[in-house]
């Protein structure tokens, strides 16, 4: 009998989680909650976490595996626990490393982790705009789905961002902001696995968050990502010595969550030495780097969580598949403001790219449409994937489709 597993969220990155919980010979039977366009297990409908959690105590699920950061922050992973239900995602103590930016700087200050200045602003403690240095780093304190944080290169700019922001544009989670120094440099994600005593690093991947290659494009939930991403032996080094100092941070708060920590990095030059600061914590496995670290791992992936609910990732050894692993994101244009969606898709077959379903929807006769801003999730592994992924989208017929033609393996 193999272990019966549930996996919550309805996104690309939860399908590629529960595309590789299927391969593994340990499962048992699969369940989704939140279901998207993939249903690739039983769907089990629910009305609140309690109830969820109540259902999968009735169809002995012995492991939940959470995707999205809203109901982690939510408290999830807490009532799920209340009934012994092992759980891959944060508590809610610690889920504030991604739901208050607050929270996760006090955090690396506590930690001595090396991270940008920056000074918080609310309604009655607005900046001094003349004062300000451009560019500055506007981010709204709480959840924005990606879309909270915006470089301003100038006074004007910055006000209208900044009003708009405590004016409520993302409701509460933007009515207090953080202005931070820009950092300008090599960027980095960094997804870790923390089993309560040991912190395992996945291999590093690099996403393009950015709509297009202009310094002043908005920021999107990403447009594409690969993995893994050549460093130096500096970079390397250097890479190792947070690692350590993350692993020795979550030791000393006495963390007590089986789950993911996403590390936002930049390599800067700074008080004349070059080291990773933090951009940012995530508290799941990001969307795309998801879908490309679970295509360039070879290991089991099923196993591996297995290992952190049962707080033996000191044994395991992460193995990964030969090449470059790379997703390519295909939008609705005017994502990420205004997507034109409700578009009809037709996706031609390929044996070489797997697609995943995002913002997908299918009709009564089986048709395709896009609904939401990002629509598909284009991966496959190869030396040079990123042309092949950009040929496939052009193949795709979706009118209003939109997808980067610049982004490649190891540029920024």
């Amino acid at each position: 009998m193999g272990i019966n597993v549930l996996v919550f969220g309805s996104g690309a990155r939860e399908q590629a989680i529960a595309e590789a919980v299927l391969r593994s010979p340990l499962l048992g039977k699969l369940f989704i909650a939140e279901a998207g366009f993939a249903k690739l297990g039983e769907v089990i409908q629910f009305e609140t976490y309690e109830d969820l959690a109540q259902k999968c105590v009735e169809k002995k699920i012995e492991l939940a595996i959470f995707g999205p950061e809203k109901p982690l922050c939510e408290g999830v992973v807490d009532v799920f626990k209340k009934h012994n239900i092992d759980c891959i995602g944060v508590n809610k103590k610690y889920s504030q490393l991604e739901s208050s930016k607050q929270y996760a700087k006090k955090f690396m200050k506590k930690h001595y982790i090396k991270t940008c200045g920056y000074t918080v602003v609310t309604e009655k403690t607005l900046p001094n705009y003349d004062k300000l240095s451009y560019p500055i780093v506007i981010k709204a304190d709480g959840l924005c789905q990606g879309k909270g944080v915006v470089i301003a290169n100038n006074k004007v700019f910055a006000k209208k961002t900044i009003t708009e922001f405590l004016a409520g544009k993302f409701g509460e989670n933007s009515k207090t902001i953080l202005l931070e120094e820009y950092l300008k440099g090599e960027e980095m994600s960094l997804m870790s696995l923390w089993d309560g005593k040991k912190l395992l690093n996945l291999h590093p991947s690099r996403d393009f968050k950015k709509l297009n290659k202009s310094p002043s494009a908005p920021n999107t939930g990403g447009m594409g990502a690969y993995s893994p991403v050549k460093i130096s032996t500096l970079q390397k080094r250097k890479l190792e010595e947070y690692q350590a100092q993350l692993e020795k941070a979550l030791l000393e708060e006495k963390a007590d969550f089986r789950g993911f920590i996403y590390s936002g990095l930049i390599w800067v030059k700074k008080d004349l030495s070059w080291n990773w600061q933090v951009l940012e914590y995530n508290v799941r496995l990001g969307d795309p780097e998801a879908q490309v670290t679970l295509a360039h791992l070879s290991s089991d992936f099923l196993e591996l969580m297995l290992a952190a609910v049962k707080q033996k990732l000191d044994t395991f050894t992460p193995e990964y598949n030969e090449g470059y692993s790379a997703c390519l994101i295909l939008a609705c244009e005017g994502y990420p403001k205004e997507p034109k969606d409700g578009q009809p898709i037709y996706v031609p077959d390929s044996k070489d790219i797997k697609v995943f379903y995002s913002g997908v929807v299918k009709g009564a006769e089986g048709q395709l449409f896009s609904k939401g801003g990002r629509v598909l999730s284009l991966c496959m592994i190869g030396q040079k994937p990123f042309p092949i992924l950009k040929e496939f989208a052009q193949k795709i017929k979706m009118e209003h489709k939109y997808f980067r033609q610049d982004i490649d393996t190891n540029i920024e």
